[in-house]
């Protein structure tokens, strides 16, 4: 991604990146979802850092066999 663009990095890796027509936010994985205002962009940064919001969230991070 852009440095340019770049708006915040969380402290798990999150980026926001600011366009002309809206808002890029990436996982540490690099699998990025454009939304067009920054009220969805933030709650997505909250889902991405936090895991699913309630009432789906979930502690389990991995299933070990």
């Amino acid at each position: 991604m852009d440095s340019q663009t770049l708006l915040a990095r969380t402290a798990r890796g999150t980026a926001l990146h600011k366009y002309n027509d809206g808002f890029l936010v990436c996982d540490p994985d690099g699998q990025c979802n454009f939304c067009v205002d920054l009220y969805r962009a933030e709650e997505l940064v909250r889902e991405l850092d936090d895991g699913f919001d309630y009432p789906y969230s979930s502690g389990f991070h991995e299933i070990m066999h």
